[in-house]
């Protein structure tokens, strides 16, 4: 416990954990409203445009279970820094591309730099809330996702509009080196005495072993699920928007926006529930059957046109609920301070490979499938699977 020395919670380094995710996150909402430009400057087919959505998340994927012993070997504060100018620097790399494939780089870089903030930051805040508050801190961080989208995705028009795709990469990579600074300022030991240190002692041994616990792959595979969906739709609002409903580019922003945002009345939702003391799996069951009721609605070709951004904002809002009891219900079931890192790993890596494999899934059912109004298909589908997850939560958790 490294909360205050009277006892309190640090809301101010909850605070700052949670900003240095919506500046992480904001490299997943710069693509979605650059992509037209992208694919004509660069010549990416629909299906790359879904790649190069989806590759932010890749080393996320992969290497998740690495990245929290790197958080254990240098101490969450300090990979948090470094975090930041990791994805300066891929957002920098990506600004000098002529090719696809430097760009792919850069969104290579960015994805260490999104996967360590993923793991640092929720670490931090374990530490920085006393144990009767971290289901709210933590449902708290799990809205950094889509309030750094959102973001993302409003401010693009205006910096494509004078720009271009590579002033929007720079300005990203200018707001991680702020960032950057910010964190190295505030997390310093004379500023706050509690802050989480190196567990060096902590081997692979002892990381085997806390990888044999059931709860954090639950959690895990019921964030992939969610991700598969909420990710796809996030990703090709816009682009559906655009090219199905005719809309403008400065309308599909804002109301691709929106979606995102949305999800964030979610996100505080559950946090609220949880602290409040509703079961985690009630919470998971809420998130999947919102999926199978609403996607119909958004993508399928009978479906009312003037009930698809409705029901897309709706779908976002009650899905929202899910992350906040993933991200508190893996640390939950650790067994020391120790674990904390270890277990948020694991559900890190189920939500990235979520969010890598979405929008290439999306894609290839969109191009090869019937087009836009086959798209709630497999919406509708990982939110069958998602609820058969939520069973095993609920025994899992009722046995803790």
């Amino acid at each position: 416990m490294s909360s205050g020395a009277d006892g309190k919670s640090r809301w101010d380094i909850v605070i700052l954990a949670v900003l240095a995710g919506v500046v992480a996150a904001l490299q997943v909402g710069k693509v979605p409203l650059a992509l037209p430009e992208l694919r004509t400057d660069l010549g990416l087919s629909l299906v790359g445009g879904g790649w190069l959505a989806s590759q932010l998340h890749l080393f996320a994927a992969i290497f998740a279970i690495g990245m929290s012993m790197a958080t254990d070997r240098l101490g969450p504060a300090r990979l948090l820094v470094w975090a930041m100018l990791t994805m300066a620097a891929g957002s920098a790399l990506g600004v000098s591309s002529e090719s696809a494939v430097l760009l792919f780089a850069g969104r290579a870089l960015e994805s260490l730099g999104f996967l360590a903030t993923s793991i640092s930051a929720p670490t931090l805040i374990v530490a920085a809330a006393r144990p009767r508050d971290r289901s709210l801190a933590l449902g708290c961080w799990s809205a950094y996702f889509p309030v750094g989208a959102a973001i993302a995705m409003v401010a693009a028009p205006a910096f494509l509009a004078a720009w271009g795709w590579r002033g929007l990469w720079l300005a990203d990579s200018a707001v991680c080196i702020a960032m950057a600074l910010l964190l190295w300022v505030m997390l310093h030991p004379d500023r706050w005495s509690g802050v989480p240190q190196p567990h060096r002692g902590r081997g692979l041994r002892d990381v085997l072993e806390t990888l044999r616990l059931p709860a954090p792959y639950l959690f895990a595979l019921a964030f992939f699920f969610y991700a598969c969906a909420i990710f796809a739709l996030m990703t090709w609002m816009p682009t559906f928007l655009i090219e199905h409903m005719g809309y403008s580019l400065e309308r599909a922003a804002l109301l691709g926006a929106l979606v995102v945002v949305i999800n964030v009345v979610g996100n505080l939702g559950a946090a609220w529930l949880m602290h409040r003391g509703l079961p985690r799996w009630v919470i998971l069951a809420i998130s999947f059957l919102g999926a199978i009721a609403t996607a119909w609605f958004v993508f399928a070709g009978t479906a009312p046109d003037t009930l698809r951004v409705p029901a897309a904002i709706a779908m976002s809002c009650v899905c929202g609920v899910l992350p906040a009891a993933c991200l508190a219900g893996a640390p939950a079931h650790a067994r020391s301070a120790a674990e904390v890192a270890t277990c948020s790993g694991v559900v890190v890596h189920g939500s990235n490979l979520g969010n890598l494999l979405a929008a290439p899934i999306f894609a290839t059912v969109v191009t090869y499938f019937g087009g836009w109004s086959n798209g709630h298909l497999p919406m509708i589908g990982v939110g069958i699977l998602g609820l058969l997850v939520t069973v095993a939560v609920r025994s899992v958790d009722r046995a803790r």
